[in-house]
């Protein structure tokens, strides 16, 4: 069991889980995060990251990316823009 301090990876992490497992967290906790329990894990999304507008701001970003700019991607510099608004979002809801 870990009991390291989650990074914005780990949160972001924890997300994509989410949105690909639903709210299995055994399954959750097997195949992405082994190292943290999964009542941990439920204890992080929900008072983390459920309904935090923050975090589906880059998913939200890829989606608007596939349909009417097929062909292009964003580049290293939009992301990292976007990775910056998402950390000033999350800094001033914790204030």
């Amino acid at each position: 069991m870990s009991y390291t301090k989650w990074d914005q990876a780990d949160e972001f992490k924890l997300k994509a889980a989410v949105d690909k497992y639903g709210n299995d967290w055994n399954a959750i906790h097997r195949h992405v995060f082994p190292e943290r329990g999964a009542a941990c894990l439920k204890k992080k999304y929900y008072s983390r990251i459920h309904q935090n507008k923050a975090f589906d701001a880059p998913a939200k970003a890829a989606q608007n990316n596939t349909s009417e700019n097929a062909g292009e991607t964003l580049s290293q510099s939009e992301l990292e823009l976007l990775m910056k608004v998402r950390d000033f979002m999350l800094s001033q809801r914790l204030e």
